[in-house]
């Protein structure tokens, strides 16, 4: 190995050994070429957006790398071969990155700080395979710490959705020892389509506007679409679980059922949209006839969404975990308004109205 020894070469870290023996690893320490702060400001983002969560940085590179799509051949010839876009990429966020680019207090030092453990984008339809490589050669381009990769798993999901949306695997974290944690993420396009459908498509156009994300009003309703039922039996242990708050009073479904809404985090983030921006119709604002024209449209989600926003509005002792008295008041009141500008669903269903086709979470 001539003047080299094996501790002067770089160390190899292994993310992901696929069923083929295939092994996705990395170089340590990770590296990145670029300052997610100078990013965050070149992208007009609010400064109280806390970095320290590394997803949250990665989220600032990628951003950027989107809306830089045009021009990143010119900038990276080395690993781009070809233009990777001819315009910009208005990839969104939602989920918790959302909440924390838009709300104050979701971030460090405020009352409804949360940690966040990956990202969530959507992308346009026809954009959608431009964004899933650009991620997948990011690491290239910007340094190790934005490494994503494909395992065969991920290509068979991407495969089976059609271009409706993209799976891969991402670095999410780096222990205090240096070491790369991983997470799955699925991308996107056109549609959040889980429990009920929240279609973007006419927000991508104002990616600016709403500081890269979907939207207030968007955001809350990929919120507010969480929901699934259990057997009735299950009512102690959510109980014994500190989670009954979560119980949806609906009188109509089924006697040997009970309905679950947001968890935790979601309500959390539901709290800090209305605890940080008042309802009207004014940059950073919440438009209730923008809800309302959407839910007007499909009444199953119009109830999903009323039903996790009304019993958000009656759990203020549950709030109170979080949040101050006053706090708690000034978002139920908040609540309680938009409630009244939303539409009034009278359908009886005894039967999930949503899809039942999507993952049921483990009640924890």
């Amino acid at each position: 190995m001539g003047k080299e020894s094996i501790a002067d070469l770089p160390k190899k870290f292994v993310l992901y050994e696929d069923l083929d023996g295939t092994i996705y690893d990395v170089e340590l320490p990770l590296t990145s070429n670029v300052d997610p702060e100078e990013l965050r400001e070149s992208l007009g983002l609010p400064s109280y957006i806390d970095l320290d969560y590394f997803p949250m940085r990665s989220a600032m590179v990628t951003l950027w790398a989107a809306v830089n799509a045009p021009r990143l051949r010119e900038l990276h010839p080395h690993v781009f071969e070809k233009r990777v876009s001819k315009k910009p990429i208005p990839a969104l966020l939602f989920g918790g990155a959302a909440v924390k680019i838009h709300c104050r207090s979701a971030n460090a030092g405020g009352a409804l700080a949360r940690a966040i453990h990956d990202t969530d984008f959507i992308v346009p339809k026809k954009q959608g395979m431009d964004f899933y490589k650009l991620l997948l050669n990011m690491d290239e381009a910007f340094g190790t710490q934005y490494k994503s990769f494909a395992t065969a798993n991920d290509r068979r999901f991407s495969t089976w959705r059609h271009g409706e949306r993209y799976r891969l695997t991402t670095i999410n974290g780096i222990t205090e020892e240096g070491f790369p944690t991983i997470t799955v993420v699925d991308l996107f396009c056109d549609c959040v389509d889980l429990r009920h459908k929240v279609k973007v498509k006419d927000v991508f156009g104002r990616y600016r506007e709403n500081l890269y994300t979907v939207g207030l009003e968007h955001l809350l309703l990929t919120k507010a679409q969480f929901i699934f039922d259990v057997p009735k039996e299950r009512k102690e242990e959510l109980k014994e679980c500190g989670q009954d708050y979560r119980i949806l009073p609906y009188p109509y479904y089924a006697e040997d059922k009970i309905i679950v809404g947001m968890e935790e985090k979601d309500m959390k983030d539901v709290c800090a949209v209305f605890l940080d921006h008042e309802i009207g119709k004014g940059a950073e604002e919440i438009d209730p006839q923008v809800m309302r024209k959407i839910l007007g449209r499909d009444k199953k989600f119009a109830l999903t969404a009323t039903l996790n926003l009304r019993n958000l509005a009656e759990r203020q002792d549950a709030l109170r975990k979080w949040m101050s008295k006053s706090d708690v008041s000034t978002v139920t009141d908040k609540v309680d308004a938009l409630l009244k500008e939303l539409p009034t669903v009278n359908n009886k269903w005894n039967k999930p109205w949503w899809n039942t086709a999507v993952e049921t979470p483990v009640i924890e």
